[in-house]
């Protein structure tokens, strides 16, 4: 790339602290825009007036970055962040104007913000850049020196380059493949305490990125990266690639089987029928797992090997949170002993298979009129 000539708008490959540090001794006016070499979906922007820095951030998930770096701060102030956010600082802008938060209070804001995506923006190697004068902001707050912006980031800008192999950047989703063996990993690591393993593991079950583990676990994504870098090393982690989640807002049907022939039918007459489906194999295991989650139903194998439908039926009936909760008891039998065996281990009905479809989601719920071919 040319930048000797300060056109209105040029692009191409560059690195990204070379050609921001040259941007700044030019006294560049306008938004720089970096691509992420390792993920097209993932671009930060810098915004410079007279070579000062007046706003550093990211183009992709706003939403994410606003709940890590001032989530608490908005809880505090009993502030619900919107599901869907087009611009992060104009967002903060607003709350400024709404007089949430003072003049300080909003430009100590801005400048983590700031921080937070230039200590991104220089770990990067060469990538796709472009630079635009006419695009400016409004409602300025900031007008940062970027040397001196910088040198207390440097540490963090190192620890990010040498990441790079293994985490891209902080908007990736950790997918945990062999959760046996990711389970007996996690309880040697520096996660010291039930209540964080419990909250690192909900968030690796829903898929969430980085970003989104941080803010609940209360450590910083650098923090992060670095616990979860051996894992990922090792395996037990793969990254993926950053891309919005649509939120599966199906009521949930968890389903304990150790058969999966039975599995795959089970999952397809409930996606067909309407309904998010959760399989689990292991009995034991589901018991604690199904007390996380608030299911539509539960349906159980009657004749699991480790232990049966009806034992783990009257486990979860001892239960308070899932006293109220639906449960069927699936079996290869249907004879009178059966359903009374049933509904002395509290279940809310038995159901013989083979089954048709339309019976089985009718139980789930009797108030829709289903339609689906055996």
């Amino acid at each position: 790339m040319n930048i000797n000539a300060l056109t209105p708008r040029f692009s191409g490959q560059a690195i990204p602290s070379t050609l921001l540090n040259d941007l700044v001794n030019r006294q560049a006016t306008g938004k720089l825009t970096v691509q992420n070499p390792f993920d097209e979906l993932v671009t930060w922007q810098v915004y410079l007036g007279n070579g000062k820095i007046h706003f550093a951030n990211s183009a992709t998930g706003p939403e994410e970055r606003l709940n890590y770096l001032i989530g608490s701060h908005l809880h505090q102030r009993k502030i619900a962040l919107p599901p869907k956010i087009n611009n992060d600082y104009g967002y903060l802008c607003e709350l400024w104007k709404k007089e949430i938060f003072s003049f300080q209070e909003t430009r100590a804001i801005l400048t983590q913000f700031t921080q937070e995506a230039l200590v991104q923006i220089l770990s990067l190697p060469k990538t796709n850049c472009d630079f635009n004068k006419s695009e400016n902001l409004h409602h300025l707050f900031l007008n940062l020196d970027f040397q001196k912006s910088v040198t207390p980031l440097k540490h963090k800008i190192r620890y990010w380059w040498e990441l790079r192999s293994e985490i891209n950047s902080p908007f990736q989703r950790p997918l945990v493949e062999n959760w046996d063996k990711f389970n007996r990993t996690l309880v040697k690591t520096e996660l010291r305490g039930h209540n964080l393993l419990k909250r690192f593991r909900q968030c690796m079950e829903n898929l969430d990125c980085l970003y989104g583990i941080a803010s609940r676990t209360q450590l910083s994504t650098l923090q992060l990266a670095l616990l979860m870098r051996p894992l990922i090393k090792s395996g037990e982690i793969k990254m993926l690639s950053y891309q919005e989640i649509q939120t599966d807002n199906r009521p949930l049907v968890v389903c304990v089987n150790d058969r999966p022939a039975m599995q795959r039918i089970l999952q397809y007459t409930l996606d067909a029928g309407g309904f998010r489906s959760l399989q689990l194999e292991d009995p034991f295991k589901a018991l604690s797992i199904l007390l996380g989650q608030q299911p539509k139903a539960i349906l159980l194998d009657a004749d699991m090997e480790s232990i049966s439908g009806y034992q783990l039926c009257s486990l979860c009936r001892k239960s308070g949170a899932l006293n109220e909760v639906p449960i069927f008891i699936l079996g290869e039998n249907n004879g009178i002993s059966e359903r009374i065996r049933a509904k002395l281990s509290g279940a809310s009905a038995y159901i013989g298979k083979p089954f048709l479809p339309n019976e089985l989601l009718k139980l789930i719920d009797p108030s829709i009129n289903y339609a689906i071919s055996a």
